[in-house]
C-alpha cells in the first residue's frame, strides 16, 4: 500500500526538481526498511535451519544411545528374561517409527518419552544405574 502512494506521489511530481530532494528521506527510509526485512528473513531462516540440525542431532544421539543399549542387552541377554527382551525390543521398535515423524507433530515428544521411559524400565529389570544426558552417559556400572 505504501508503494502505491509513493508510485501516486511520483507521477504527480516527476515535474517537480526538488521533489526528489524533499522525499530524500522518505525514499530512503522505505529503502532501508526493505533492505533491513529482507535481511531479516535471511538471517530468520539460517538460524532456524541451525537450530533445527542442533535439536536434531541431540534427539539422533539420544536415540541412537538407547537403540544401541538395548542391541547390546538382545545379544547379551539369555532367553530365560524374557521381560528383558520384550523391552529391549520395543525400544527398537519405536526407535524405527521415529524418524518417520513430523517434527512439528506432538508426537515426537510421545515418542521420545515412550522411549525413555522403556529405557528406564529396561535398566530397573537389568539392575543396572545408567541415564543418558546430553551426549555423555552417567554411572554407566556394569
Amino acid at each position: 500500500m505504501a508503494e502505491s502512494v509513493l508510485l501516486e506521489r511520483q507521477g504527480r511530481w516527476d515535474d517537480d526538481i526538488f521533489h526528489a530532494v524533499t522525499m530524500s528521506e522518505e525514499s530512503s527510509w522505505q529503502q532501508g526498511y526493505a533492505d533491513g526485512f529482507k535481511e531479516g528473513r535471511k538471517r530468520e531462516f539460517e538460524e532456524g535451519h541451525h537450530l533445527g540440525v542442533q535439536k536434531g542431532l541431540e534427539i539422533g544421539r539420544e536415540i541412537g544411545f538407547y537403540v544401541g543399549f538395548a542391541s547390546q542387552v538382545l545379544k547379551k541377554t539369555d532367553t530365560g528374561k524374557m521381560k528383558v527382551i520384550k523391552v529391549s525390543k520395543a525400544i527398537i521398535s519405536l526407535a524405527s517409527k521415529f524418524p518417520e515423524i513430523d517434527p512439528t507433530d506432538e508426537a515426537l515428544t510421545d515418542t521420545l518419552g515412550k522411549i525413555q521411559g522403556k529405557f528406564k524400565q529396561l535398566t530397573s529389570l537389568l539392575g543396572v544405574q545408567t541415564q543418558y544426558t546430553s551426549g555423555s552417559v552417567k554411572g554407566t556400572s556394569f
